[in-house]
């Protein structure tokens, strides 16, 4: 689970398209890859050029987005590591909305696997984010409920609940990092057994113990359509750009991949998200705004999700 959520909402002639921003997680757009991003800013770059020529004059047009309802946001999460889980409550607001998100705290918050139901604390310094003891994880097998009651009603709901079975995920062989010049990037590569069945997994990446994949743009998933039940052979589940400071990879730098196998709807979560906050995305190709996937319920927004998780260590060598 990653720390934080902001969800912002667009509404124009009853569409709401929705903002999602979180500190979760390098999904590439179909056909598009980290590597590719350079490519396709100088096709933007060429085209809007082209329609600058062409264009004989400009007029300024001022669009009313308008305001929409308040929406019920969660984000949370469990995982094998033993460690206190997070799950956060907040509120939607208006896309253009200069004020912080709203934190919905008093509620009653509880976690329960089908064997045990524990009450999440509300952090005392930190609003809206409630967590389980330190000595809380996830048990692969199990499927974990979440419920929520809430101090008062929001679109006249005070109860939301969500669930999400915890899949066991395959030991990482070994992982390594390899410079490709023709991309000007460090490639990751994996080394594992993929199991026969069908499996989603998502990809966190940490340097010298620092997260780079703090948020949900840069995170990595994919299914396992092109490898299942096979041993990838140094399958690239994500690149270190070079020109980007903090992914500058030097000799005996330590890089750690945590590999996560989450179910298929968490999944396709992750993939709305980054399909309707793509850096690069532009009305001249995209289509138009959708809903995010959600699994919250009476008409919450957000994603709980529980899923187990394995950890490979290389230091780089040139």
């Amino acid at each position: 689970m990653h720390e934080y959520m902001e969800h912002r909402e667009i509404n124009s002639n009853n569409v709401t398209g929705r903002i999602f921003r979180q500190p979760v997680t390098f999904l590439k757009a179909p056909g598009m890859n980290r590597i590719g991003l350079k490519r396709f800013r100088s096709l933007i770059m060429v085209v809007a050029g082209s329609l600058l020529i062409l264009s004989s004059c400009t007029e300024k047009i001022d669009i009313d987005l308008g305001t929409t309802y308040t929406r019920f946001v969660v984000d949370g999460a469990v995982t094998t590591d033993t460690m206190k889980h997070k799950v956060l409550l907040s509120t939607s607001i208006d896309y253009y909305s200069q004020t912080d998100v709203p934190a919905v705290s008093n509620a009653v918050v509880t976690l329960d696997d089908g064997i045990t139901a524990i009450t999440l604390e509300e952090n005392d310094s930190i609003p809206g984010m409630y967590e389980t003891p330190e000595d809380y994880y996830g048990v692969p097998g199990r499927t974990y409920s979440l419920n929520i009651e809430l101090a008062e009603a929001i679109n006249g709901q005070t109860t939301y609940s969500a669930s999400s079975y915890l899949n066991e995920v395959a030991p990482i062989d070994s992982i390594k990092v390899e410079y490709k010049e023709e991309w000007e990037a460090w490639e990751l590569q994996i080394y594992a057994w993929d199991p026969s069945t069908v499996n989603f997994y998502m990809f966190d990446v940490y340097k010298n113990g620092v997260w780079i994949t703090d948020t949900i743009n840069e995170v990595g998933i994919s299914d396992d359509k092109y490898f299942n039940g096979n041993f990838t052979y140094g399958a690239a589940v994500y690149y270190f750009i070079e020109n980007n400071p903090d992914e500058i990879v030097n000799t005996g730098d330590t890089i750690v991949l945590r590999m996560a196998g989450i179910t298929e709807e968490y999944y396709h979560f992750v993939y709305d998200v980054m399909m309707e906050t793509f850096e690069y995305r532009n009305p001249l190709f995209s289509g138009p705004p959708a809903n995010i996937s959600t699994n919250i319920s009476n008409g919450g927004m957000g994603f709980f999700t529980a899923y187990a998780v394995s950890y490979a260590t290389t230091v780089y060598e040139e």
